[in-house]
């Protein structure tokens, strides 16, 4: 299931939110025009604007949902988790915020956090709450997270309210696909094209299962289809030539992927396809260099799987361990993680947070460095860095690194209470006790709140 999933959530919010909104406050006019900054594609603007709103209002959620979209289509997946993460903090009833959260966890590879985001689901009643379009989503999600028993069940609940969407049929056919159902699938990729002519992903996944029953000239016809109307996508490109080849003509299959070869690298099956054409034209020298070419590209994309996967198992088991309190068991296996993928930058984020709070600085900070050079953008990583820095008694770089978190972060709790310490490290009480009032405006019900006003109070007294 391929969606456009950034620009469809704007559309959709701001229909839900309607234009008349946007007049009611300034903070209300900066978030339409980061949303059109977002639509415009201008991202780095777009987040500005996000920012501005977050300063202007740090309790509505919707600048955190919004800048987390526009980090996911910049490529900053690690960044827009965070955002998408607190929008779902300040607003746990808004289910939309959950789907695009479980589709960034699910492109960060973090299967077991995307499961539990989306664990709200499981009720009916819950998936009831959602319009058409969110569920189409979420059918999207479950796909994507391999779960096709889930992803039907979705798509039963958008046939109820909208039974003539023809994606509801492609969407049954790759969930079925999933299933190794191949008779069903080709059932509803069939009615899908029935329905809707303009569907290239139907059509190459008709090719895909007609090829695979060897036939050919159907799914070469299916293929033309699909790429006639996504002529550069690499996917149908060297599926299309597959069937040439299937059909002993090189020529057209070499011919096929001539505008795509540059995406090699990506798609190592594109350089294979090409091997093989040459071999069948008899050019030794040429099917050599394109052999030579598939087994770098294919063991270099191996080599990124299997890394991905082996911290995936052990992480995934951390964290279900550090929910049952287990520590230690935690512990030992976030340190397998790393060591098994030392550019996955949640192992390092647990273990640097475990080891200060344990204290054990010189631990923690080889996992901080690490963090930073992976992501130097990250709140987490840059409020863990301030924690890092007040530890060791240098409360200037540690503001330095809280400003940053404040900046994108305005209605933190924990981190105005951290700028209240460092601000009494500094010597500015009443800069101290304006931060330490402000965790009252975030967190009312804070332990210890009392506590904290008190010290700045006293402070500012002496």
């Amino acid at each position: 299931m391929t969606l456009c999933f950034y620009a469809l959530a704007v559309t959709l919010f701001i229909v839900q939110r309607g234009a008349s909104q946007v007049t009611q406050s300034p903070a209300e006019n900066q978030l339409l025009k980061g949303i059109q900054l977002l639509r415009a594609g201008q991202l780095p603007e777009s987040v500005k604007a996000f920012n501005n709103v977050k300063q202007a209002s740090p309790l509505d959620p919707r600048p955190y949902f919004y800048c987390g979209m526009a980090l996911a289509q910049a490529g900053r997946m690690q960044d827009a988790a965070g955002e998408l993460a607190e929008a779902v903090h300040l607003a746990p009833d808004q289910l939309q915020y959950r789907i695009f959260l479980a589709h960034v966890f699910e492109q960060l590879k973090q299967t077991h956090a995307a499961v539990k985001t989306l664990a709200v689901f499981q009720d009916e009643q819950t998936l009831r709450q959602l319009t058409a379009a969110w569920l189409r989503l979420l059918a999207d999600d479950y796909y994507r997270l391999g779960m096709a028993e889930e992803a039907l069940r979705v798509l039963n609940r958008w046939t109820e309210l909208d039974p003539k969407d023809s994606r509801i049929a492609l969407y049954r056919g790759q969930a079925y696909e999933l299933e190794g159902r191949q008779d069903e699938a080709l059932k509803f990729f069939e009615m899908s094209v029935s329905e809707s002519d303009l569907n290239p992903l139907a059509f190459f996944e008709m090719g895909k299962i007609l090829y695979a029953r060897n036939q050919l000239p159907a799914a070469k016809q299916a293929l033309l289809k699909a790429v006639s109307e996504d002529k550069d996508n690499p996917d149908y490109l060297s599926q299309l030539a597959l069937i040439d080849l299937a059909m002993n003509d090189p020529d057209a299959a070499i011919e096929c992927l001539r505008s795509v070869e540059s995406e090699g690298d990506r798609f190592p099956t594109l350089y294979y396809v090409l091997a093989t054409a040459y071999r069948k034209k008899g050019d030794r020298a040429r099917k050599a260099e394109y052999m030579t070419k598939f087994q770098q590209a294919a063991a270099a994309d191996q080599y990124r799987k299997a890394q991905t996967l082996a911290a995936e198992r052990p992480i995934a088991q951390a964290e279900r361990e550090l929910d049952q309190g287990q520590t230690a068991e935690a512990l030992a296996l976030f340190e397998k993680a790393a060591r098994l993928n030392p550019n996955r930058w949640e192992p390092h984020a647990f273990l640097a947070e475990m080891f200060l709070n344990a204290g054990k600085l010189d631990l923690a900070y080889p996992h901080l460095l690490k963090m930073e050079q992976i992501d130097s953008y990250s709140a987490v990583g840059n409020f863990l860095l301030a924690r890092y820095w007040f530890k060791r008694g240098d409360y200037e770089r540690a503001m330095v690194y809280a400003e940053k978190v404040r900046a994108i972060r305005p209605d933190n709790s924990e981190l105005h209470a951290f700028l209240g310490d460092v601000y009494m490290r500094l010597g500015d009480r009443q800069q101290a006790l304006q931060e330490y009032k402000a965790v009252s405006e975030f967190a009312p019900n804070r332990a210890g709140l009392k506590v904290l006003i008190e010290k700045g109070e006293l402070s500012e007294h002496k």
